[in-house]
């Protein structure tokens, strides 16, 4: 019997002490909660240079929140592009366009018939000049792409007549009685010679054209 009550009496104890290491526990947990704030706020008060990782954190959030408002202002305070940009820029455009396409050198003339390809042969020879002639059509691609050589050549040359005769419906004729057979083709009439030159041109060997050229204007 007296066994027994001794063995229920060290089990009693056992709880005891284990109820009391856990209220140790609590009360620890609970001071250390209670002063933790303090003493980082104390740390931060006596070195404000030293910042802890939620204040620095927080502090970046903030600035880049400010530099965000701040762009944003920005784009909405800058003033709108002129509406009328793009449409001044494209008149522009179709103007040197066009200013470019109806330029010609002084010299270069125009003969749509008989009677104007025979009075610009006579002036070359009344003003004792060559007479350079080019005939081309106006939906032949080869001869559009050859026309900036020839204005080229006329602009370099300006004592030299030089005259462009285009084929149309009424000038066929023009062109058969002077052996044109195909375009773009040239000739080149001296004043005491009259035609000395009559051959088929092209820009890959327009410079050999230019050689004949020169040969006679020298």
């Amino acid at each position: 019997m007296a066994g027994l009550v001794l063995a229920s009496l060290n089990q009693r104890s056992i709880l005891v002490g284990i109820l009391v290491i856990v209220c140790n526990n609590v009360l620890t947990a609970a001071a250390w909660t209670t002063t933790a704030p303090t003493s980082i706020q104390r740390s931060h008060q006596n070195n404000p240079h030293s910042s802890h990782r939620i204040g620095w954190s927080t502090t970046q959030l903030s600035y880049r929140d400010d530099e965000h408002d701040t762009l944003e202002s920005k784009k909405k305070s800058s003033p709108p592009p002129a509406k009328d940009f793009q449409s001044r820029m494209k008149r522009m455009a179709m103007r040197r366009r066009e200013t470019g396409k109806s330029w010609r050198p002084p010299n270069v003339q125009t003969a749509t018939s008989l009677e104007d390809f025979a009075n610009v042969i006579q002036e070359g020879r009344t003003k004792n000049q060559l007479v350079v002639v080019r005939f081309y059509a106006n939906w032949c691609k080869k001869c559009q792409a050859l026309r900036p050589s020839f204005d080229k050549v006329a602009s370099s040359k300006p004592q030299v007549i030089f005259v462009d005769v285009p084929v149309t419906n009424t000038n066929v004729e023009l062109h058969q009685g002077l052996g044109v057979k195909s375009v773009p083709f040239a000739h080149i009439y001296c004043p005491e010679k009259g035609l000395v030159v009559e051959e088929k041109i092209s820009r890959r060997r327009f410079s050999e054209f230019e050689e004949l050229l020169e040969k006679h204007s020298s």
